[in-house]
């Protein structure tokens, strides 16, 4: 029996546990003579008989393990107990009522009474040790894991019964991370605990804000103005590169007619003023697009504000910049 009111030994409640017909006589093999030729029953009572032993030796997590081997293969009620008492011993009451709720339910009429009477007080004395956690979360969908079993999905319905001691309640949601609290809880007891996650920002990206009238913006795309600047920034680039080589040309001309026998000064004035009015477009040009760049990378990271009034002014050697992002 679960060693809840006196200190008996565990060589006496495995003793009980044999005369119960597990150990040396299992209940799955009783009704036939040849069971020792079934390799099934032989491999559950191999695992039953090396958990008596581990219970024997006090390694009750390994006990455990071989006692659910075995009801794995053969799914024998009797070994719910030697499950439940395992649980116990490692103070898991809540997993210790569960296998002794379902030694009951399986047992039902085949438990005798005097036994039944004891289990009964075993389960009430249990539920003294479990005690009643309710959740708070303020997101749905989250995984609550105590002690890094999953324990539900929010919202939860009902409490979580807990083994009482110290636990570790996880909550993980998508999007939101992870939160963690370390609680002390007492056995018979429901305590109500509280984990919340910050409210998400709206994304950028998204489009998800409003207009100052309150009513939602639909997401937006880049807008003409970024490719007209944009466009025009690689036109005026082209242009200005144009125009530089006719200077650079012109230039070299007016070189080649000073070294050029009976040329005039009217000429050698002429190719210096083509030079030079080459060199100027070319200039001009160039602050152009200097200037169109800088406004289509302005409008690109303004994108969002909604604001795109963009001028430029072109004059006799200047270009200018004017309008509100």
């Amino acid at each position: 029996m679960i060693r809840l009111h006196s200190p008996i030994s565990r060589v006496a409640t495995l003793l009980c546990l044999a005369g119960a017909g597990l150990v040396s006589a299992p209940a799955w093999a009783q009704s036939a003579d040849t069971a020792s030729a079934d390799a099934e029953v032989e491999q559950a009572r191999k695992h039953f008989s090396q958990g008596l032993k581990l219970y024997k030796e006090g390694d009750f997590d390994a006990a455990l393990v071989q006692f659910e081997r075995a009801y794995a293969i053969k799914s024998n009620f009797k070994v719910l107990y030697n499950i439940a008492q395992c649980y116990f011993e490692l103070h898991q009451y809540v997993e210790a009522r569960d296998a002794l709720s379902r030694y009951v339910k399986e047992g039902a009429s085949n438990i005798e009474a005097e036994r039944k009477a004891q289990v009964d007080t075993d389960l009430s004395e249990l539920q003294k040790r479990i005690a009643h956690l309710k959740l708070s979360v303020n997101v749905n969908g989250a995984t609550v894991y105590v002690d890094g079993k999953k324990a539900g999905v929010t919202p939860l319905t009902s409490a979580i019964d807990v083994n009482e001691g110290q636990r570790t309640i996880s909550v993980e949601a998508q999007d939101h991370g992870s939160k963690q609290r370390v609680v002390r809880l007492a056995g018979g007891e429901e305590q109500a605990v509280t984990l919340n996650f910050e409210e998400l920002r709206p994304s950028a990206a998204a489009g998800s804000g409003s207009s100052p009238g309150g009513a939602a913006r639909a997401p937006r795309g880049l807008g003409a103005g970024f490719w007209v600047t944009g466009i025009g920034a690689l036109a005026l680039g082209a242009g200005a590169g144009v125009t530089g080589y006719l200077a650079l040309q012109a230039q070299s001309d007016r070189e080649d007619n000073l070294k050029r026998p009976g040329v005039t000064a009217a000429e050698l004035d002429d190719d210096a003023s083509k030079a030079k009015t080459f060199a100027l477009t070319t200039d001009i040009l160039a602050g152009g697009a200097i200037v169109f760049a800088g406004i289509a990378t302005v409008l690109l990271v303004t994108n969002d504000s909604g604001k795109e009034q963009v001028g430029l002014g072109v004059g006799p050697g200047n270009v200018s910049l004017r309008g509100t992002f």
